[in-house]
């Protein structure tokens, strides 16, 4: 590819983004958006398609699980020090996950508990007998 090409090229493919962009930006407006009033509306390709709402919860369980052989009584607790916690957007993949953990248990009455922040900004705990 010339010199030339490469520039028509990277001019045409920023064109095409910014168009887009510039497209994700316009439509809320159009449709009644105005700033800091109300929501807005949500647009394909836009950045809020990706600012959903999560809920993030500790993960626990007592007494603690046998892992591989190592003790794990937090989600956390099964992970290398630097790497994250899972991600759910909503409370009940958290329990599935605290339930799916009690597999692992090495007692017969093992508690799975949760302490979670929801999307809304309010604190609940829940726990209950592994199956």
């Amino acid at each position: 590819m010339t010199s030339r090409g490469r520039v028509l090229y990277f001019g045409l493919l920023l064109s095409v983004l910014v168009a887009v962009q510039l497209r994700a930006q316009v439509v809320p407006l159009r449709s009644g958006y105005r700033p800091l009033r109300h929501p807005p509306v949500r647009v394909p390709y836009s950045w809020d398609m990706f600012a959903i709402r999560l809920d993030r919860c500790v993960i626990g369980w007592d007494p603690p699980l046998d892992v591989d052989g190592q003790r794990v009584a937090r989600w956390h607790d099964r992970v290398p020090a630097l790497e994250f916690d899972a991600v759910f957007n909503d409370i009940k993949w958290y329990e599935a996950a605290a339930a799916r953990g009690c597999a692992y248990r090495t007692q017969v009455e093992t508690i799975a508990y949760l302490r979670c922040f929801s999307s809304e900004g309010q604190a609940n705990e829940r726990s209950f007998d592994c199956p």
